[in-house]
């Protein structure tokens, strides 16, 4: 973001998975809003909805977005056994040139520091971080720890495990946009860097209601040193 004012407010995005009418609702929502800036962690492909629009959608609202495992995919013409897959033949010129040309990874300031967006962690698409709970082991990152070694970002958001959620280190806060896709809590968030709140919203039909806030930093939760330091033990800090 050279040249650009720090973000104070940002709009979060997770997983579209061509929800287009979802994403559309969440853009004018977050318009309405006035954040500065929002941000998406990609996977726009693969889903019931349409690409297209939703490549479309992105585009012209000028919205952060980096590159999901199922764009790389379409791409390479790689898992395309996925459930409700698209091909490269479903994508027009302009959409694959949009999924061609995204990063890996975004670095945005903050009133408050470096956020780095991402979908999995850093380059790696595949790339999971969880502390470990009774029903889901840890997954642990080398990628993410030299990260908090390197102390550039304050703030990390990804995608790729579709569960909104914050995990708490000494020094960086992960955030997990969710998804639009399902069911099952979709919905996107807002972040307020001046208040170190995120508030997190869901769709009830073509409604938007707010369902849980949070603040950025919580000594009430727990907080690692590390993703070495996940003991499997962990009371998820849910965004939904």
């Amino acid at each position: 973001m050279s040249g650009a004012e720090p973000i104070t407010k940002l709009g979060v995005i997770g997983d579209v998975h061509a929800e287009h009418q979802r994403l559309s609702l969440a853009l004018e929502y977050l318009k309405s809003l006035r954040v500065d800036a929002t941000v998406c962690t990609g996977d726009i492909v693969d889903g019931l909805g349409c690409p297209n629009e939703s490549i479309r959608l992105l585009d012209s609202a000028a919205i952060h977005t980096v590159r999901g495992n199922h764009d790389r995919w379409i791409l390479q013409d790689k898992a395309r056994h996925v459930e409700n897959a698209h091909l490269a033949t479903d994508l027009s010129k302009d959409s694959l040139t949009y999924l061609e040309a995204l990063p890996s990874q975004v670095t945005l300031d903050t009133i408050e520091g470096k956020l780095l967006l991402c979908h999995g962690i850093a380059d790696d698409d595949l790339r999971k971080v969880w502390p470990g709970t009774e029903n889901m082991p840890a997954e642990r990152s080398h990628l993410l720890d030299d990260i908090i070694l390197e102390g550039t970002y304050k703030y990390v958001i990804n995608g790729h495990m579709h569960f909104r959620t914050l995990i708490h280190f000494e020094n960086l806060t992960l955030i997990n946009a969710g998804t639009l896709k399902g069911e099952h809590w979709p919905g996107f968030s807002v972040i307020d860097f001046e208040t170190q709140q995120i508030t997190a919203f869901e769709f009830h039909g073509n409604e938007i209601k707010p369902v849980r806030m949070r603040d950025l930093t919580d000594e009430t939760h727990k907080i690692w040193v590390n993703t070495q330091s996940f003991c499997g033990e962990w009371d998820p800090v849910m965004l939904f």
